[in-house]
């Protein structure tokens, strides 16, 4: 599948919102926009609910709808699975054969597609071209490893990262040496970029993508492939019967490239002698731009830090035309098994306990409603008055009446500090007695009573 073409600007733009025609999820995946389409379907920007961005490559449904389709796409899909390496994207995770829809998920890269940064920034430089070509080795060798033919190696297939480029989209790959069941006189491929033996005899094999490799490193240094036109049949005789016009790429670049462009499947060099091809000290600085993530053009780089602000953004986005999803549920209105409701504060309850009755009677006054007191204080030295006429508690050791208790001042406030007895809220007052019947038991502060 194509990714998004935009020579304006790096990543999605403003038509990359989804439409109510599109799902917002599929699997795991909450779907947040469109990354592109294609002839076999639409990619998708997805978020897992572990945090985890991917690319969801959704089918068609006309091609969901073929059996055989359906099982070459399943055969093929799992074959990629067993593919890994630092220059090429993982598959993550794909639906089954009884899905209503075909899908896989692949890890996102967050760059822009090599014709996206050829077509908005020009043509890349000779040190940018070696780091793209040893890295686009690297991939066709995990791929190859995996007894894997990638089929359709193309511009649009590679992904710069600032840690180096991705080879992508196995959707139409095959396992070398399967049986291919692709219908009679179907080509699989894009022209100006497919094989002689490809065209002619609809073969693949590691040499077809080592073909395409050269046609791919020739468009990132002049900004066209070796066999261009506009008309597809024109362009793969070309493919099969002219020789590739090498004028205008730079010489240390044709020297690597021109074999790779030989009809003969047979000539063409082997990855592996392709990665040797480049002296030690040149292969030295461009595994170190590489390992640094200096590879691309500042330009490149500024560009792709902005698109990853902008996907932040975009991520917030609520699909244009659909209402916001209640809580609890999927914005298709599916409840969410995964997340719960709760509120911040707990709905408040009645109490059920009994307000006390704060009538109290006063002598011969009759019953009077007061509110609750504050709790008394005492003063430090002080005893409480004992209810109904009752003795009081005896002195602490630290009352003023106990035996070596220091003695308040009464010219220092700090000395007659008061303390909050511990009481009870619904506590009902003391009843009031005649002041003269306690004041007996107060100590005189001047010695005497």
């Amino acid at each position: 599948m194509d990714g998004a073409r935009d020579g304006e600007e790096i990543g999605p733009g403003v038509g990359s919102a989804l439409e109510r025609s599109d799902p917002v999820r599929i699997g795991p995946y909450q779907l947040l926009g469109r990354l592109g389409s294609g002839g076999m379907g639409k990619v998708y920007l997805g978020r897992s609910r572990t945090g985890h961005l991917a690319a969801v490559k959704v089918l068609h449904d006309q091609l969901a709808e073929d059996r055989a389709f359906r099982t070459r796409f399943v055969r093929e899909l799992n074959a990629a699975s067993r593919v890994s390496g630092r220059f090429t994207a993982a598959v993550l995770a794909s639906g089954g054969m009884d899905e209503e829809r075909l899908w896989m998920a692949t890890e996102y890269v967050p760059g822009p597609s090599l014709n996206q940064a050829v077509s908005a920034f020009g043509p890349l430089t000779t040190p940018t071209l070696l780091a793209l070509w040893l890295g686009l080795l690297g991939a066709l060798e995990s791929i190859h490893a995996a007894g894997i033919v990638h089929r359709d190696l193309k511009p649009s297939n590679v992904l710069l990262a600032e840690d180096g480029p991705r080879l992508i989209d196995f959707g139409i790959s095959a396992l070398a040496g399967a049986t291919s069941l692709t219908g009679t006189g179907v080509v699989v491929g894009t022209p100006g970029y497919m094989a002689p033996e490809e065209v002619q005899r609809g073969e693949s094999g590691p040499s077809s993508d080592v073909f395409a490799l050269a046609c791919t490193l020739m468009y990132a240094a002049t900004g066209t492939g070796p066999f261009e036109g506009t008309n597809p049949m024109g362009v793969m005789f070309r493919v099969v019967h002219d020789a590739p016009d090498l004028s205008r790429v730079p010489d240390q670049i044709t020297a690597l490239i021109r074999p790779c462009l030989d009809k003969d499947p047979l000539s063409r060099p082997s990855v592996p002698e392709l990665i040797n091809m480049l002296p030690a000290a040149e292969t030295e600085g461009v595994s170190r731009l590489l390992a640094h993530g200096k590879w691309l053009p500042d330009a490149i780089r500024r560009q792709m830090r902005d698109h990853a602000g902008k996907v932040f953004e975009w991520d917030g986005v609520r699909p244009s035309g659909r209402p916001a999803a209640r809580p609890g549920h999927h914005e298709d209105g599916e409840p969410d098994p995964h997340t719960g409701t709760f509120s911040e504060e707990p709905p408040s309850q009645p109490d059920p306990t009994p307000r006390p009755d704060r009538t109290i009677t006063l002598g011969v006054d009759g019953p009077v409603r007061e509110p609750l007191p504050e709790p008394p204080t005492v003063s430090q030295g002080s005893a409480a008055a004992p209810p109904n006429g009752s003795p009081p508690n005896p002195p602490g050791p630290y009352d003023a009446g106990a035996t070596g208790a220091p003695e308040p001042d009464p010219a220092n406030e700090a000395s007659l500090r008061t303390h909050t007895l511990p009481l009870p809220a619904d506590l009902p007052p003391l009843p009031r007695t005649p002041r003269p019947i306690w004041r007996r038991w107060l100590p005189d502060r001047r010695g005497t009573r």
